[in-house]
C-alpha cells in the first residue's frame, strides 16, 4: 500500500478544514455521527452549581461536530473526551464518560480549570445509579444509536479548554507513546515524504498493519521503543496519514461483492484531485442508478470516463480486533482498464439479450462471488478478482473445475431448476474472461460471438448449422470431441423433452449420473440415446446422431479434452438446445 497517496488525501482534506477557518483541532475531531446511525444524543446536563439535573434528548446536529469534541480512543478504555458512542449504557457510563473524566483529571492535575472537571466528575459519581436509570428510561430502541455526552451549565465538551488542549496534544503523543514511553528518532528520514526531519515517530501506525508487541516485528531486536526504525514518520506526515485514512473511511471505502476495499487515487498532476474524488462521490448501496446491479459495477463504470491522467489502487481488506488485515493490494490499474471491463461485460450481456430464453441473465461479479464464496473460497475469488483488473492470465483448468462442480451441483438441486441459469451464465462468464483476454491469452484477440440464438431456416443443413454454431462461438470448440461431447448434450435434452411428452417424466436422466461424466460416458450414452429415440419413434434426429458419431471416430483415442471439461461442455449442449430452432412439425412437437 502507497501511503503518500493516501497522505494526499489527508493534505486535501487538511486544506480544506484551515481554508474553512478551522485549526489544529478540527483536523482531529471526529463526527461521531458519519455514517447515520448515532443520530440522537443524550445529553448528561450539570447546573453552574455542579448539580445533576436530568438527560436532555436532542437529534444530533452536523454543525456542533466541534462541540461535541468526539475523537475516539482505544476500544478497551476511554475516549480523548467524555463524548461517546453507547454500546450498553453502564459500559459506555463507567468505562468511557468516568474513566475519561479520572484520566484527565490525572494527566492535567495543574491545568487551570481542573478543578471544575474535578466537581463535574464527583457529581457524576454521586448520582451515578440515576444517570444510569435515566439513560435507559430515555433509550427507546435498542438497535438505534445513541451518542451520550455532558453539558456542564449549558457549555458543550469542546467548549471547555481543558478537552480541546487534551484532544490537540493527546493525538500527536499518539503518534510516538508506545506503552506510556516515548519512540522518537532524531533528525531522520520520514519513510512516507522522504525528507529529513527533526524528528520522526515511532507509533503513527494509522491502518494498524503491524503489532509491536510481538517478537520479529521491531528492526533491530525486541525494544519496542526502537519501533521508528521500521516506520518512521514525521508529524506532518502522520496528520496527513489520519486524515487521509479518515477520507478513505468517509468516502472511498465500498463493497466489492460484500468485501470492503478502499479505492484510492494517485494523480500524475495534484490538482486533478478534487474533481475524481467529486466524479466518485455519493457512491454506495442507496443511490445506485437503476442501470447498475451493484455498487462495483457503478464504480468501474465511473471510473471508466476518467483519463488516464491518474491510477487506481483497489486495497481489500478485513478488519479483525482494530487490526487492518490487507488481503489484496491491486495497484495501478488505469481508467483505460476500468472502461475495458466495464465495455466487454456489456458486450457479452448484450449477446445474451439476442435470445429471449436469456435475455434476463446478466454476467457481472454476483457470478464470482457463487462461484467463490466468501466463506469457503474467498482467495480465489480475490486472486481472480486481481487478475481481471490487473489483466493477468487466468489457469484454465483451476476454473473449469470450480465452474463444473458450480454446474454439477445446479443440475442435482432442486430438480435442476436453476441449472439452465446457472450453465448460461458460467458461458456468459468464460465469454468475458475470454473477451477480456485473460483466459487463453496466448491464443490473441478473438470477435466476441454476435448471438445466441441459431435457426435452420438460415441454414442448408443441420450440419451446416451446427458447423457455424461451433464456428461462432469463439474458440471454445476447437476439437472433434468437444464438439461431440456438445451434440451428446443436445440430444440428451433432445430425449428428456420426448419422454416428458409421452410419458410426464425424464426417465433417461437416471443415465446422466447426476452429470459426473467421462469418457467412457460419453462413447456409452451416443448409443443409448439413439435406441430410446427409436423406442419413442423419434428418429428424426438421426443426422445429428450421425454428426456426433461422426466426430467420435474422428477423435479415436487421441482426446484433448480433458475429464474436467465433460460435465461443462455436455451442459453447454443441454442448455443452448432451447437456442438452436430445428422447423419440422415432430420437432416443434417436442420443443413445446
Amino acid at each position: 500500500m502507497e501511503l503518500s497517496a493516501v497522505c494526499e488525501l489527508g493534505k486535501m482534506k487538511k486544506e480544506t478544514i484551515m481554508k474553512n477557518g478551522g485549526d489544529m483541532l478540527d483536523i482531529f475531531v471526529e463526527n461521531p455521527n458519519k455514517t447515520g446511525v448515532y443520530s440522537t444524543v443524550l445529553e448528561i446536563t450539570v447546573d453552574k452549581d455542579f448539580k445533576y439535573t436530568g438527560i436532555n434528548v436532542t437529534e444530533f446536529k452536523k454543525e456542533f461536530v466541534s462541540r461535541y469534541l468526539y475523537k475516539k480512543g482505544s476500544s478497551n478504555g476511554a475516549d480523548y473526551t467524555p463524548t461517546s458512542k453507547i454500546t450498553t449504557s453502564k459500559k459506555t457510563f463507567n468505562k468511557k464518560i468516568l474513566k475519561c473524566f479520572k484520566e484527565t483529571i490525572i494527566r492535567f492535575e495543574e491545568y487551570e480549570g481542573v478543578d471544575d472537571i474535578k466537581k463535574i466528575y464527583n457529581c457524576l459519581i454521586i448520582n451515578s445509579e440515576y444517570i444510569l436509570n435515566d439513560i435507559n428510561a430515555n433509550i427507546e430502541n435498542s438497535k438505534k444509536g445513541y451518542i451520550l455526552t455532558v453539558v456542564y451549565d449549558d457549555k458543550y465538551v469542546g467548549d471547555l479548554e481543558i478537552f480541546k488542549d487534551k484532544v490537540k496534544k493527546g493525538a500527536i503523543r499518539n503518534y510516538y507513546l508506545i506503552d506510556k514511553k516515548i519512540s522518537k528518532g532524531k533528525n531522520k528520514h520520514c519513510s512516507i515524504c522522504k525528507e529529513m526531519k527533526d524528528e520522526v515517530f515511532g507509533n503513527a501506525n494509522i491502518f494498524k498493519f503491524y503489532t509491536v508487541d510481538k517478537r520479529g516485528y521491531v528492526s533491530g531486536g525486541f525494544n519496542k521503543l526502537d519501533s521508528w526504525r521500521n516506520f518512521p514518520v514525521c508529524q506532518e506526515c502522520a496528520v496527513e496519514l489520519e486524515l487521509g485514512k479518515r477520507y478513505l473511511d468517509e468516502k472511498l471505502s465500498f463493497k466489492f461483492q460484500g468485501r470492503d476495499f478502499y479505492l484510492i487515487p494517485k494523480l500524475l498532476y495534484r490538482k486533478k484531485l478534487e474533481k475524481i474524488l467529486k466524479t466518485l462521490s455519493n457512491i454506495n448501496v442507496d443511490n445506485i442508478d437503476s442501470k447498475y446491479q451493484n455498487v462495483e459495477e457503478m464504480i468501474i463504470k465511473r471510473l471508466s470516463k476518467i483519463e488516464d491522467y491518474a491510477t487506481f489502487d483497489m486495497l481489500f481488506y478485513e478488519v479483525n480486533n482494530a487490526a487492518l488485515n490487507i488481503k489484496l493490494d491491486v495497484q495501478e490499474i488505469l481508467p483505460s482498464r476500468f472502461k475495458k471491463i466495464y465495455a466487454d461485460m456489456e458486450k457479452v450481456n448484450l449477446v445474451l439479450k439476442t435470445n429471449e430464453k436469456s435475455e434476463k441473465i446478466k454476467v457481472d461479479f454476483s457470478y464470482l462471488n457463487r462461484l467463490f464464496p466468501r466463506k469457503t473460497y474467498n482467495r480465489y475469488f480475490l486472486e481472480t478478482v486481481d487478475i481481471i483488473l490487473s489483466n493477468k492470465e487466468i489457469d484454465y483448468k483451476f476454473l473449469i473445475q470450480h465452474i463444473c462442480n458450480h454446474i454439477i451441483e445446479k443440475f442435482n438441486e432442486d430438480e435442476g431448476k436453476y441449472y439452465y441459469f446457472e450453465t448460461i451464465k458460467s458461458y456468459g462468464f468464460l465469454m468475458y474472461l475470454r473477451t477480456l483476454r485473460v483466459l487463453f491469452k496466448e491464443r490473441g484477440k478473438i470477435d466476441l460471438m454476435e448471438k445466441l440464438k441459431w435457426d435452420i431456416k438460415d441454414y442448408d443443413s443441420k450440419e451446416e448449422m451446427f458447423d457455424s454454431i461451433f464456428e461462432e462461438n469463439m474458440d471454445f470448440f476447437t476439437t472433434p470431441d468437444k464438439k461431440a461431447v456438445f451434440l451428446i448434450g443436445f440430444l440428451s435434452q433432445k430425449l428428456l423433452n420426448l419422454q416428458y411428452i409421452k410419458e410426464k417424466r425424464k426417465p433417461f436422466i437416471s443415465r446422466l449420473r447426476g452429470l459426473k461424466l467421462n469418457k467412457k460416458d460419453i462413447r456409452r450414452l451416443l448409443p443409448e440415446i439413439q435406441n430410446k429415440f427409436i423406442e419413442y419413434d423419434g428418429d428424426y434426429y438421426r443426422d445429428i446422431q450421425g454428426l456426433a458419431s461422426r466426430y467420435l471416430i474422428e477423435v479415436g483415442e487421441n482426446w484433448s479434452i480433458s475429464e474436467l471439461d465433460i460435465p461443462f461442455y455436455f451442459a453447454i449442449g443441454m442448455n443452448l438446445e432451447r437456442h438452436i430452432i430445428l422447423k419440422t412439425e415432430k420437432e416443434e412437437k417436442v420443443n413445446e
